[in-house]
């Protein structure tokens, strides 16, 4: 007697680590979801697909596992899809099961038929169809194998037909999956050396590669007497017990990384691919090192590429490099970041009239949350004051769409951190466009029971998009948000919710939020003229700030210009 698809596909999952599956069943789904109910996979119900999908690479990112989402034919699985987009740019080991049609029907535009193959190969590392049963543990194998082995998303596409056949299985394939450790051979290694070694001045710039490798880099900055800048992903990992720390780099960073980097002979990069050419040197020498190939020199000109994992790497170069004596391009820089940290923390505070600045209200959540705290934001002023305001320690961790700045993936990911940590505190700091967008999957959480934390950063607009409007030169256009009390829909929905506005009353208020034993959810009206300040400010957008007030004046808004320049710069 055979076996039912759908049960070997279950079973092929579980075998490769999956825990949880997140996603909406339906028809095509649900022999597939008889399976996983009779597994020891845990389904979780969302309210929207695409919730589903942030919420899966949040977890597989933080437990380093395999990770699925299912959804049903047409419109079901196709509603994952920015999520997906999240998870394969995110390098997280993500399987969607996309439930189809019946292969009969495929060619003859039935109703809900979507070609999955052209819709999600452009955001994989793996696309195909299980074609005949026969395949069906030999594909899904191979999907498994790929997430992980790849670090992306691997999409199985099983027709209804398919999940219901039975086949004999008998041949036993199963998922392998290998960590190798890679370093560059020794003569790319005898190169590295002799660039850093015949240069003065040189900064260590790290990524999120550099994970695992905290020991491993310092050791290597002492001896070169180098400082180190990081990007916002590497904060989790190089902020925290760093002496020789500058800060970030690029739009989020802070002077100091900013003008090492430009200063610099020789910039050792290290599991880092940040985008924005602005914010490399343009005449000192770049050696990176990256796991993947692809990742060399294509964002800037470099002097020397090698392929290898950062800890393997500078464990076998650091023999190789000469202890140096003088350390005052590092002590100059380490003193320059200091004196930024000063005045930043001196500038986070109440604001005018009791307002609530986001980054005080961002400042007030760190100091009162968790050691070892999970943190999510939402992309744009969540998110800038996140990376910018809560302290790294070694144990908290911090997500946020940095990669592929999407709205609304703070909530979401923050049901999968909480399902993959269930034992630790998990905050997620929301915008009022983003949590309004996947709203619905608040009664993931009150249904989970998850005891999440969120913080609407309410300032009844998209805020990060008005600033780019105003840097050039525009006034205010379709930003504003018409928003409810949150805390009062929070409630209807089963969180227990508080509105703030003043700031004499905030500190209580996040104690308070944060001891509820279950899912909470603060409103915070915060000030709506704050400005993210960039480390350095370009002639254009200088330029467009003061169209932006000149136009306000005229428009009879000249109360906005002024609050604008209270609030930030006085």
């Amino acid at each position: 007697m055979g076996k039912l698809v759908a049960d070997i596909i279950v079973e092929t999952l579980q075998s490769a680590g999956v825990k949880h599956c997140y996603g909406v069943v339906g028809d095509t789904l649900n022999l597939i979801a008889r399976s996983l109910e009779k597994s020891e996979i845990e389904w979780i119900s969302m309210r929207h697909e695409e919730a589903g999908a942030f919420a899966a690479q949040a977890e597989a990112q933080l437990a380093d596992r395999l990770t699925a989402v299912a959804g049903s034919c047409g419109p079901g699985s196709l509603h994952f899809i920015n999520g997906i987009f999240e998870a394969n740019r995110n390098r997280a080991p993500v399987i969607l099961i996309a439930s189809q049609i019946i292969r009969d029907e495929l060619g003859f535009d039935f109703i809900q038929e979507v070609d999955f193959k052209q819709v999600y190969r452009d955001c994989s590392v793996f696309c195909d169809m299980i074609h005949t049963p026969e395949q069906a543990r030999r594909k899904t194998v191979i999907a498994c194998q790929t997430a992980l082995a790849k670090r992306g998303v691997a999409v199985l596409i099983v027709p209804a037909d398919i999940s219901a056949s039975s086949v004999d299985d008998k041949i036993p394939y199963a998922v392998h999956v290998a960590r190798p450790v890679t370093r560059p051979n020794d003569t790319d290694l005898d190169g590295i050396a002799e660039i850093l070694n015949t240069s003065e001045n040189v900064v260590l710039y790290g990524g999120s590669g550099c994970q695992g490798a905290h020991q491993e880099i310092l050791a290597v900055a002492n001896r070169l007497k180098a400082p180190i800048a990081h990007t916002s992903r590497a904060k989790d990992f190089l902020e925290f017990d760093n002496p020789y720390n500058i800060g970030m780099t690029g739009m989020l960073g802070n002077e100091a990384g900013y003008h090492a980097l430009l200063d610099c002979d020789a910039l050792l990069m290290l599991g880092a691919d940040f985008a924005w050419r602005q914010f490399y040197p343009d005449k000192a020498k770049i050696v990176q090192v990256d796991i993947d190939p692809t990742h060399l020199g294509r964002r800037h000109p470099i002097t020397k590429g090698v392929v290898g994992d950062v800890k393997a790497t500078l464990e076998t170069l650091l023999p190789k490099l000469v202890e140096r004596t003088d350390a005052s391009f590092r002590s100059a820089y380490v003193k320059r970041y200091a004196k930024y940290r000063e005045a930043e923390r001196a500038k986070v505070a109440a604001g005018h009239d009791g307002s609530i600045p986001g980054s005080y209200l961002t400042q007030v959540i760190s100091r009162h949350a968790a050691k070892d705290a999970l943190f999510t934001a939402d992309d744009g002023t969540p998110a800038a004051w996140a990376y910018r305001h809560i302290e790294a320690n070694g144990q908290r961790r911090m997500f946020a769409s940095l990669l592929h700045g999407t709205m609304a993936n703070g909530m979401p990911s923050s049901i999968g951190l909480q399902k993959a940590a269930p034992g630790r505190q998990v905050i997620c700091m929301a915008g009022d466009g983003g949590i309004s967008m996947l709203f619905g999957d608040l009664m993931t959480v009150v249904s989970q029971e998850l005891p999440i934390k969120i913080a609407v950063y309410d300032n009844g607009k998209l805020g990060f998009v008005e600033i780019e409007q105003k840097a050039e030169g525009m006034l205010d256009t379709f930003t504003k948000l018409k928003n409810p009390n949150f805390a009062g829909v929070a409630r209807a929905l089963g969180l227990w919710g508080q509105t703030v506005s003043d700031a004499s009353e905030l500190e209580t208020a996040v104690k308070d939020w944060l001891a509820q034993p279950g899912p909470a959810l603060l409103h915070v009206h915060v000030n709506p003229m704050q400005l993210v300040m960039p480390p350095f400010m370009q002639v254009e957008p200088a330029i467009g700030m003061a169209l932006y007030s000149a136009r306000a004046v005229l428009h009879g808004r000249g109360g906005d210009v002024w609050e604008m320049v209270k609030e930030n710069f006085l």
